[in-house]
């Protein structure tokens, strides 16, 4: 999208709501590398690996249980949890030293510190990983909340942890922000009532503005993202 209306954006930002993998991380590669180890070490797809479109299309964004229960029907939840465990504790191996910010994501961290807006982080991710990955750019505590999709009753495309999000911030959908890279997650952030925001960093275009993102960027530091915060009034 180059370009958007005023009647597309958001009067006010009292609220930003980040995802964490492929958001403030381009992390899918690492995802990808560990999923197709070890989806061919299962036998999954008669064995060969999975590419990165088959990655795209029906893993990014979802959360391990609802893969696992997918690809592994015959599965216990037991199993699929053990399994799960194993795989994150392989990603987060993987990794380390390897994971990095955003472009520009500083930028705009500090605009809604100085700005004083609310702010959380909620994902799909295990919160043992999105601990670790929020701990390399030293931003634990700088969240006013982590939601875990695992911990919630519904995980996303659900708009269920983005609506608990906005329900312990004090915040309402039409002064809220999401920025969310999956399908599953911008479903999860449009369905919410925020204005949703897909950043290109795993999708294409046409996959993020099918899920329901009002708007495009290419990172933090895209020309468009400056046009819908500096054309909004922050709350103070």
């Amino acid at each position: 999208m180059s370009s958007l209306s005023s009647s597309s954006r958001p009067l006010e930002v009292r609220g930003v709501l980040f995802d964490i993998d492929g958001t403030l991380f381009d992390s899918d590669p690492c995802h990808l590398a560990v999923f197709q180890d070890l989806l061919q070490e299962e036998g999954f797809n008669d064995g060969k690996r999975i590419d990165e479109d088959f990655f795209r299309l029906k893993i990014a964004g979802r959360q391990n249980q609802q893969i696992c229960a997918e690809f592994f029907p015959s599965w216990t939840k037991e199993q699929g949890d053990e399994w799960a465990v194993m795989k994150e504790a392989r990603f987060r191996e993987m990794a380390a030293g390897k994971l990095e910010a955003m472009e520009g994501l500083e930028r705009v961290l500090d605009w809604i510190e100085k700005g004083n807006i609310k702010k959380a982080a909620v994902t799909n991710a295990p919160r043992l990983n999105a601990e670790f990955m929020l701990g390399v750019i030293n931003r634990l505590d700088w969240f006013d909340q982590v939601i875990i999709g695992d911990e919630c009753q519904r995980a996303k495309p659900d708009p269920m942890p983005y609506q608990i999000a906005m329900e312990r911030l004090g915040l309402s959908p039409e002064h809220t922000i999401v920025v969310e890279d999956s399908p599953s997650g911008a479903r999860a952030g449009a369905a919410s009532g925020a204005f949703t925001i897909g950043i290109l960093s795993s999708q294409p275009a046409d996959v993020l503005t099918a899920a329901g993102c009002q708007a495009l960027i290419k990172d933090y530091n895209d020309p468009i993202l400056w046009e819908i915060l500096e054309g909004v009034r922050a709350a103070n």
